[in-house]
């Protein structure tokens, strides 16, 4: 491998690789630098074709790639508007395991099942060198910044550079970056081929990230804004049923969600604290302010489901509120999930991706908010930070309770608000896949979304 590294960069490597704190993100490095000297030495063949267009999507969460609906609705969402654009195009997805291929399979997409254990970058490249994809997306969400696992964001930055090195235009969807993010990971966005488009999904995480990398980036909204509600279900028109027969009595209905992530280590005493601090605000304001409760998930994954507090919150509330309160204990769609969220008042959420489809929607939030990403989110609607509440607030006297009285005063003016700023928000979700459409595509791409007003 020393061979393969002029002296200068490898001076510079050795540096950097003494003071990294982490080995396996190190040896990513290494292996990464190996690949792009050898690629300029013997080239890559990417000579024009007349097969169908290829796309190669990298999830933030290649191993359930479907039981998250965030990246579910940013995949469909991007995917969508790019087979507005080529409709014969053929949409390959990273998977990791044969669960997540199969998923992917009942998307309509085929599965690429590379980003197995042991990772291994020539495994990597020879699959993209079979599939030769001429657009490649990456899922940034809010793992770029290695607040879960550096090692996997900077494995994720650097197949992104292999996509671009096949000759595929790439573009890294708007994620969010933190105000710490993984000291490691700098050297990695600042070695990524400038081919790479680097998007920041709000004007927070774009100035993070620049303090951080000094690396060019774009600002957009999320991806997932462009997601289309899907109001023609079953499951949609039962709960739209169920909303409405609480409207007839005079009540207004606001979607509730809360979830086991909102403590980064698992914290059974305060997700407990949590949910009864919860049941007890939303009891007395369903009593004295005519709120009914929509209990609905976003988030399937076994370990950290949405329902693991939900159902407990459920079975706390319902023999006090009765048909008050209504828990979605099925499992919908992203599609879906934003058509309900079209159907409320207001949503309550500490899921980003379910304060997007609402707001996507003209629906106002408020949200409980970690690892301070929402904030940015807001900044793009023009909503006032009182609408955000952190975990550690909730558990603190009637902080919670405080904070949803408030929202029941503001929820009118904040989607009025909301509905105003959506169209600007919509153009900046669209410019996530303008790198790989070109000016002259983006023209014939439709508005998307859904209910302003």
């Amino acid at each position: 491998m020393k061979q393969l590294i002029p002296v200068p960069v490898r001076r510079q490597l050795r540096g950097w690789l003494n003071s990294a704190k982490n080995t396996p993100l190190a040896l990513d490095l290494l292996e990464l630098r190996r690949w792009q000297i050898a690629r300029k030495d013997v080239g890559v063949n990417v000579a024009p074709r007349n097969d169908p267009r290829r796309l190669v999507v990298l999830p933030s969460d290649p191993w359930s790639v479907h039981q998250s609906r965030g990246d579910e609705a940013m995949i469909e969402a991007a995917t969508g508007e790019m087979k507005r654009a080529y409709p014969d195009l053929e949409v390959f997805v990273v998977t990791a395991t044969p669960a997540a291929s199969e998923d992917v399979r009942a998307m309509g997409f085929k599965p690429l099942e590379l980003w197995r254990q042991p990772f291994s970058y020539e495994t990597v490249a020879q699959e993209l060198s079979l599939t030769r994809p001429d657009f490649g997306l990456v899922l940034g969400a809010d793992v770029l910044d290695g607040y879960y696992s550096p090692v996997d964001a900077a494995r994720m930055l650097l197949v992104a550079d292999l996509m671009a090195a096949f000759g595929a235009r790439v573009s890294v969807l708007g994620f969010s970056f933190n105000s710490r993010p993984a000291k490691a990971l700098r050297e990695v966005f600042r070695l990524l081929d400038p081919g790479v488009v680097l998007n920041l999904r709000d004007a927070i995480s774009l100035q993070r990230f620049d303090d951080f990398a000094r690396k060019r980036a774009h600002l957009v909204t999320d991806a997932a804004f462009m997601l289309r509600p899907r109001t023609d279900t079953s499951t949609v028109k039962q709960i739209g049923a169920a909303i409405a027969g609480q409207r007839a009595q005079g009540r207004r209905v606001f979607v509730f969600n809360i979830h086991p992530m909102l403590f980064k280590k698992p914290e059974p005493a305060k997700l407990r604290q949590m949910i009864e601090l919860a049941a007890r605000s939303m009891e007395r304001l369903s009593r004295e302010h005519d709120a009914s409760w929509l209990l609905l998930a976003h988030d399937y994954r076994p370990e950290i489901a949405d329902d693991n507090c939900l159902r407990p919150l459920a079975d706390r509330l319902k023999p006090v509120l009765g048909d008050h309160v209504y828990h979605v204990d099925q499992a919908l769609s992203a599609g879906e999930i934003k058509a309900v969220v079209g159907l409320v008042d207001g949503v309550i959420t500490g899921r980003m991706h379910l304060a997007i489809a609402a707001l996507g929607q003209g629906t106002p939030v408020a949200a409980i908010t970690y690892q301070d990403k929402f904030q940015g989110l807001f900044a793009h609607f023009g909503v006032s930070e009182q609408l955000l509440l952190s975990p550690s607030q909730f558990l603190v006297g009637d902080s919670f309770e405080t904070f949803l009285l408030h929202f029941l005063g503001a929820y009118q003016a904040v989607g009025a608000q909301v509905r105003q700023a959506l169209p600007d928000v919509m153009d900046l979700s669209r410019a996530n896949i303008a790198p790989l459409l070109g000016e002259s595509a983006m023209r014939i791409v439709p508005e998307a979304g859904g209910k302003v007003a």
